[in-house]
């Protein structure tokens, strides 16, 4: 591996570094002060959060960028038996807009979003088309697993773990059946959301959505090295960066992720301080490092004890492989087995030394924030094992001091 990252390396100085294009581009928005008016982009009806109804149901969301590690976060909540998870419930709204656009019906996907979210923050399932939409996900083959919740009593006669389970067994869900459910078998429910599935691609609709005094929300930001989760997302098929186009796509991809993150990340900063206690910045890294410290601050954020149990999974999970997915049959975009530092790290040698430039150069205000230290071209700091391309402390900590 070493040797790939010192032949692309020398490559890369014999051929010459090819950033003069940035000049060119219309991407540079890092040039344009005040592009964005960020306090105008705040929830207007955001007033003392702590003026909730007693009744309110507790939700915790997770949000982030695709390949940043929110299924393994996901997870971790979905082991807890006191917690009502959903898997990406917006892929929800994405499927029955698609299916309304193919007819040729013109619907409002942030209409579409904000019904459904409104819905699930409250353990409503009243529109049939949601209701039919995760029956049809949640009892497919592969992904029973993806939510504890659904797949266990009273939804199901068994639960996951016993021998006798059978998702053949588990009756169709009704819009009363999963509200029961939700709203009286669990004191928590959990939510996980990619960023490119909420309407505008910011935090902000997931802020409007928890401000009503009828909901009680709390929000885990979760944020991944920008140099491991694009060429990640490449990968996976996220975007098209091949043949002439791959460098535009990697720029591109690398130029909207990071400036959703900057307005996210802005819109979090000024958010007034009732709120803002009420989100965590939680990144993949110190997650990958010290999983079982990750855990402990997650659940105490969440308001959740830590189990024995869970522990025990997270520990056992974090220390297979990619392989083990297969081996056990589970799909690999819900699958979470994987070695947590390896996961962490093998972007430093198996990312072109060009790539890594171009998410640097776009990239460089989010990763300050979250304190990722660029390598800026040096062999010696991207080879080195031993030294971390992250910092213990970073700047967007201090805003929850």
């Amino acid at each position: 591996m070493l040797c790939f990252v010192a032949l692309s390396w020398i490559g890369f100085y014999l051929l010459g570094p090819t950033t003069q294009p940035y000049e060119d581009e219309i991407l540079e928005y890092h040039v344009a002060p005040n592009y964005v008016d960020y306090k105008s982009l705040l929830p207007a009806p955001i007033k003392d959060i702590e003026q909730r109804l007693s009744t309110a149901k507790k939700t915790l969301i997770i949000v982030s960028h695709g390949r940043s590690g929110s299924s393994i976060l996901g997870d971790i909540f979905n082991h807890h038996p006191s917690v009502f998870y959903m898997y990406e419930p917006l892929q929800t709204v994405e499927r029955i807009y698609q299916s309304f656009s193919a007819l040729g019906i013109n619907m409002s996907y942030r209409g579409l979003a904000d019904e459904w979210l409104g819905g699930l923050l409250r353990c409503k399932f009243d529109n049939p088309r949601f209701l039919e939409d995760i029956e049809i996900y949640y009892r497919k083959q592969k992904h029973p697993r993806v939510s504890q919740a659904i797949a266990s009593p009273p939804l199901c006669p068994y639960k996951p773990t016993d021998p006798r389970w059978d998702p053949a067994l588990c009756p169709p869900m009704t819009s009363e059946s999963l509200g029961s459910a939700c709203k009286n078998n669990y004191n928590l429910t959990v939510l996980k959301i990619l960023i490119s599935r909420i309407p505008k691609n910011t935090i902000e609709p997931i802020l409007t959505a928890c401000s009503p005094v009828d909901v009680d929300c709390k929000i885990v930001f979760l944020m991944r090295d920008p140099r491991a989760m694009i060429p990640s997302s490449q990968s996976f098929g996220f975007f098209n960066a091949r043949g002439d186009s791959a460098r535009r796509g990697i720029r591109l991809y690398s130029y909207w992720r990071c400036k959703e993150t900057d307005e996210s990340l802005e819109i979090i900063r000024n958010l007034p301080n009732s709120f803002r206690k009420r989100i965590k910045i939680q990144r993949y890294e110190d997650l990958a490092y010290d999983p079982l410290k990750a855990l402990s601050g997650l659940y105490e954020f969440a308001g959740l004890s830590v189990l024995e149990s869970v522990r025990t999974w997270l520990n056992e999970t974090t220390k297979q492989t990619r392989a083990d997915c297969k081996k056990m049959n589970e799909e690999q975009a819900t699958c979470t087995k994987d070695d947590a530092w390896a996961a962490a790290n093998r972007w430093r040698w198996l990312v072109h030394p060009h790539e890594i430039d171009i998410i640097e150069h776009y990239c460089r205000d989010v990763m300050r924030w979250m304190g990722y230290k660029p390598v800026e071209r040096s062999y010696d700091l991207l080879a080195n094992k031993e030294i971390l391309l992250f910092s213990d402390s970073y700047e967007a900590e201090s805003w929850f001091s």
